[in-house]
């Protein structure tokens, strides 16, 4: 496939299951359906938003592109008709928001190297992509962020982002970089998920050890 095709699929991937994680969590609040739609939307086009604004590019995406409200709704729809067969919510909302994660990781991180951006500023847009669709979605609703719980989130975005980056740098072709990324990047979250694995934090020396 064309570069220009893997983005696209791989835009509308991110948009839809990070809609359901949205609509899944607007959801465990008993939101009305209007509710759930713009909880959905949201978080599709939140992380994307922001990255844009930061960027200077405007109008932001989702404007020029207006097939991403169809694709938020369709997903909000998906996990409204899904919830009487899922058996967590909370579960499913955790694993759809894992896959959106390492997809807009690399969206992220192309969108900034395309808008010229060095390559460390589009790592860091790579994880503000990846994760602030979440952080608004969390807020809004009085959840507690995902990115400020204790296992490996930001850092899988981090992650994802720079192997994109750096496998552009040693001339791989977009296709694979892209892909390959977004594997390497859910993986990361997948592991911190199943195995509880922690994001690294500085450990305060005791009294007596100073």
């Amino acid at each position: 496939m064309e570069p220009v095709q893997i983005f696209a699929a791989l835009s509308t991937i991110g948009l839809f299951v990070f809609a359901i994680s949205g609509a899944l969590t607007a959801l465990r609040n008993d939101m009305d359906l209007f509710g759930v739609a713009m909880i959905a939307f949201v978080t599709g086009v939140g992380g994307g938003t922001i990255r844009d604004v930061l960027l200077g590019s405007f109008p932001v995406w989702w404007i020029a592109s207006p097939s991403a409200v169809l694709i938020c709704v369709a997903g909000a729809a998906a996990a409204t008709l899904a919830q009487p067969f899922i058996d967590s919510r909370l579960k499913a909302l955790i694993w759809a928001d894992a896959v959106g994660l390492a997809v807009f990781a690399v969206i992220g991180a192309q969108a900034a190297l395309a808008a010229d951006a060095p390559a460390i500023i589009a790592v860091f847009m790579g994880a503000v992509t990846a994760t602030f669709g979440g952080v608004v979605r969390d807020v809004l609703l009085n959840e507690p962020p995902l990115i400020l719980k204790q296992d490996i989130y930001a850092t899988a975005a981090l992650i994802g982002a720079g192997v994109y980056v750096g496998m552009l740098a040693l001339g791989i072709g977009e296709s694979i970089s892209a892909v390959t990324a977004a594997l390497v990047t859910f993986a990361i979250r997948a592991a911190a998920i199943i195995f509880n694995i922690p994001s690294p934090k500085y450990a305060r020396p005791r009294k007596n050890e100073l």
